[in-house]
C-alpha cells in the first residue's frame, strides 16, 4: 500500500490483499462539526506510529515509515534505503500536513474498532542521504532542480490544500490507516506492509 500523500490519489490494498472491511452504513460527522461530540477531544492517535523495515525487493530497496500525529498536525517521515535490509540509508522524504481531525467510530468485521478521519496536505520535503540519490536526483532533475546536495532538503510540494479522507482500524498498539482524495475508504490493508507500531 503507498499511503504517502503526494497530492494524487493514494493507492488502495486490492481485494486479494489482507484487509478488513467496516461493517454498516457510513457517517461522517466529524468532531469540529458535530455539536452532540463537540466536548470530546479523541488523542487515541497521539504520538509515533512506526512500521518494521518493509523490503522492496523489485527494485532493491527497502523504507522505514513514521507516522506523528500532535493534535490537528501530523508528520510523516519515510526513510528509503538501499538494500533490502533497510542499512544503508539513500534518502528521505518528510510531509507536514495540517487540519487533521477524527470523524465518527466504525466496527469491522474483525470486530476491531477504528474511525473517519481527514486532513489538508501540507508540504513535502526531500532530502538524499547518499551520493547515489544526489546524482539520481541531479540527472532526473527531482522538483525541477538539478543542484541536489547531500543531506541537504529541498521544498518539493505539489498539491498544497489537498483533502485526504481516511479510515483506520486500531489493534492495540497497532494501527492501519488508509487514505483517498476522491472518498473515504470502505476497507484497510491490515498486511505486515501497512502495520504501524505505537512507538
Amino acid at each position: 500500500m503507498k499511503l504517502r500523500l503526494g497530492g494524487t490519489p493514494v493507492d488502495l490494498p486490492p481485494l486479494s490483499s489482507p484487509g478488513d472491511f467496516i461493517k454498516g452504513p457510513k457517517n461522517f460527522y466529524f468532531q469540529c462539526e458535530n455539536e452532540e461530540d463537540s466536548a470530546i477531544t479523541i488523542t487515541e492517535l497521539e504520538g509515533s506510529w512506526k512500521t518494521a523495515c518493509v523490503s522492496q525487493s523489485d527494485d532493491n530497496e527497502s523504507k522505514i515509515e513514521t507516522f506523528t500525529i500532535s493534535g490537528s498536525s501530523l508528520a510523516i517521515k519515510n526513510e528509503k534505503f538501499s538494500g533490502t535490509s533497510c542499512a544503508t540509508a539513500y534518502y528521505q522524504e518528510d510531509e507536514a500536513h495540517t487540519s487533521f481531525s477524527y470523524g465518527d467510530a466504525v466496527t469491522f468485521m474483525s470486530g476491531n474498532t477504528g474511525r473517519y478521519f481527514k486532513l489538508t496536505f501540507g508540504t513535502k520535503k526531500y532530502t538524499p542521504k547518499s551520493a547515489e540519490a544526489v546524482s539520481s536526483f541531479n540527472s532526473s532533475s527531482k522538483c525541477s532542480a538539478s543542484d541536489w546536495e547531500l543531506n541537504t532538503e529541498k521544498d518539493c510540494t505539489s498539491g498544497q490544500g489537498t483533502i485526504y479522507y481516511g479510515l483506520y482500524q486500531l489493534n492495540g498498539n497497532n494501527w492501519y490507516p488508509a487514505v483517498s482524495v476522491s472518498g473515504y475508504p470502505t476497507s484497510v490493508d491490515t498486511s505486515t506492509e501497512n502495520t504501524y507500531v505505537k512507538q
